[in-house]
């Protein structure tokens, strides 16, 4: 399910939405270099969460903020996964619906973070819509179990749990971001897989 075995012209053609996501947060780690490299200034500057900016009505935050990243580190940490994780949901849905199921988890995330959190510092980064495709994953893993192989399905299951095992670890990591994100994911999908009838004939198509 989650082996990459396409070129990449092949890739690129049948997951538009997913290298689309990764390619604008690329595109944004390679100008926050050019502009100094990963600091507070920099990080607002290309859209990332203030709570203030947003209560004084700069509400694109919400959005934009789920393409930027804290630090170099915090980019090549979370790609892999997005990349990962997204492929698989993107040819189950087609890339329409994967698109907007995408933003509004990553709103939704950001949300919780406004709603629930004090975060203190500018906040940015792909993982809340990560824990999303994580909560995606864990609706369809009950829901129509016996379309996915026992491997997936365990594989997910200790996916999701270090990486909540990660999020209570290691101080600053927006724990109302990624267990918003999560929440958001599972509660997206019955609208978007009420209707899927055979998911591997979509899997495999």
């Amino acid at each position: 399910m989650f082996k990459i075995t396409q070129d990449i012209l092949t890739f690129l053609k049948r997951y538009p939405i997913t290298t689309l996501m990764v390619g604008i947060c690329t595109v944004l780690m390679i100008m926050i270099t050019f502009m100094g490299g990963y600091n507070n200034k920099t990080i607002l500057q290309l859209g990332a969460y203030d709570r203030q900016l947003v209560d004084e009505g700069q509400v694109w935050r919400l959005l934009t903020c789920a393409f930027g990243h804290m630090s170099y580190f915090h980019f090549f940490l979370n790609m892999p996964c997005i990349l990962f994780l997204s492929r698989p949901l993107e040819q189950i849905l087609g890339s329409k619906k994967f698109f907007s199921s995408y933003i509004l988890m990553s709103v939704f995330a950001t949300l919780m973070v406004h709603l629930f959190s004090d975060y203190p510092i500018p906040l940015a980064g792909s993982s809340g819509v990560g824990y999303g495709l994580l909560g995606m994953y864990i609706y369809l893993f009950f829901r129509h179990g016996n379309q996915f192989s026992s491997y997936d399905k365990r594989f997910i299951m200790m996916f999701t749990l270090l990486g909540f095992v990660v999020t209570f670890l290691i101080p600053e990591i927006s724990l109302t971001g990624h267990i918003g994100g999560f929440v958001g994911g599972i509660l997206l999908s019955p609208f978007l897989f009420n209707k899927t009838k055979d998911l591997n004939d979509r899997m495999s198509g």
